[in-house]
């Protein structure tokens, strides 16, 4: 399948605020049951990090599922949750009530106001496919700048059965326009394996892998996962 080169209603900076609202929940329920926490918590889990940066949090679903995991381990973690729409950062604000470990900033991805090594792991869910290559490789050049031990991508393999799939995934739970027409998109937007890691070598990343996930998912790493 020939990647996509096409924007996302999502990617609208005018997006209407109550529809996004919708789409973030339904991306959670694609996130809780369809194979997208499960990675993220898997490599992070196996990393035990104090300060974590999230790329394109979204609604924070992810950053408050790594915490309460932490917290289960009675691990100390610290995570700062960052995006570009004020929109989101609004709703993830929203669902995060007082919670003192996590905070969060608008920021654009490809120049993150940080110093370098930061933190010690930077996550980025279901975000990397929203950047066409020359700004891919930026913001993975960015993730590795300010990541001591790894940046981790987790996003979508493309793939005709992935399209297919997110086709269901639409008709079956997208409540919205924007749902119904971003989730198949996302699918044709993704990179392959192969072009994953050929994007984080071009962004100086020292030794890419990819690790495949059940549906469609891959996470995308800068070395071997420790385990712990």
């Amino acid at each position: 399948m020939r990647r996509a080169v096409a924007l996302e209603l999502t990617d609208d900076r005018g997006v209407d605020p109550v529809e996004l609202a919708r789409t973030l929940s339904d991306i959670e329920v694609g996130n809780r049951w369809f194979g997208g926490m499960r990675p993220v918590l898997a490599e992070v889990s196996a990393r035990r990090p104090a300060r974590l940066l999230d790329v394109g949090c979204g609604s924070a679903d992810i950053a408050r599922a790594l915490l309460a995991a932490a917290r289960r381990k009675g691990l100390r973690l610290e995570i700062v949750a960052l995006d570009r729409s004020p929109t989101a950062l609004a709703v993830a604000a929203e669902r995060t009530p007082n919670e003192p470990a996590i905070h969060f900033l608008r920021a654009d991805a490809p120049s993150l106001p940080f110093v370098d090594g930061a933190f010690d792991v930077v996550t980025c869910n279901l975000a990397l496919h929203h950047f066409e290559p020359p700004e891919a490789v930026e913001l993975l050049k960015e993730m590795r700048r300010v990541a001591r031990d790894t940046p981790l991508v987790c996003d979508l393999r493309r793939s005709y059965a992935g399209y297919a799939a997110a086709l269901v995934f639409a008709a079956i739970f997208g409540s919205n326009r924007l749902t119904r027409h971003d989730a198949p998109l996302s699918v044709r937007r993704a990179y392959t394996e192969k072009e994953a890691l050929q994007l984080a070598t071009r962004a100086g990343w020292r030794a890419p892998r990819t690790k495949r996930y059940p549906f469609f998912r891959m996470v995308l790493g800068d070395g071997s996962a420790r385990q712990g």
